[in-house]
């Protein structure tokens, strides 16, 4: 019976260190698996502009804003415009959401313009028509866009742009 009590914890023994190395080796195997944080940081610039240059504005009239990501990065992201903040205007339908390519289709509520993934040097885009409210002279009509990572919902980088009220 002595022996048979020394040969079971022996076995015992024998299958404890075995299940400490497969989880070890399990660990190691996964941690070499994964792409390293820095291989999947990707990085987008935005800018933002009143096309034809417009710097003061009467109420009443039509303003348009255009806002452009660039994704700078080696890998592909799913990086959305939305428009966070209007001021003294109002907007006009839905804008259109470009995609890399020139395509233009709608935004979604909010709006927001959703891409898709947006490769390494392309660009996507979203253009804001609005009449401008503010009837007070020296205020500004303004829009904000800020770029929102759907994988990550990291928000940011933002862009306001605007135009003076006369």
């Amino acid at each position: 019976m002595h022996v048979h009590g020394q040969k079971i914890r022996r076995v015992i023994s024998i299958l404890g260190a075995a299940a400490v190395a497969g989880t070890l080796l399990t660990m190691v195997a996964s941690a070499s698996a994964a792409p390293s944080q820095a291989a999947t940081t990707t990085a987008f610039a935005l800018k933002g502009s009143i096309p034809g240059g417009i710097t003061t504005i009467q109420s009443g009239q039509t303003l348009t804003f255009a806002f452009t990501e660039t994704n700078q990065s080696t890998a592909g992201a799913y990086e959305d415009l939305a428009v966070t903040k209007v001021t003294n205007v109002s907007v006009v339908g839905i804008p259109p959401c470009v995609l890399p390519g020139g395509v233009a289709i709608n935004s979604d509520g909010g709006p927001t313009c959703e891409p898709g993934l947006v490769k390494p040097g392309q660009h996507a885009s979203i253009v804001i028509t609005t009449t401008v409210t503010g009837s007070v002279s020296g205020s500004a009509a303004s829009a904000t866009v800020c770029l929102s990572n759907e994988s990550t919902g990291a928000t940011g980088p933002c862009k306001t742009v605007s135009a003076k009220i006369s």
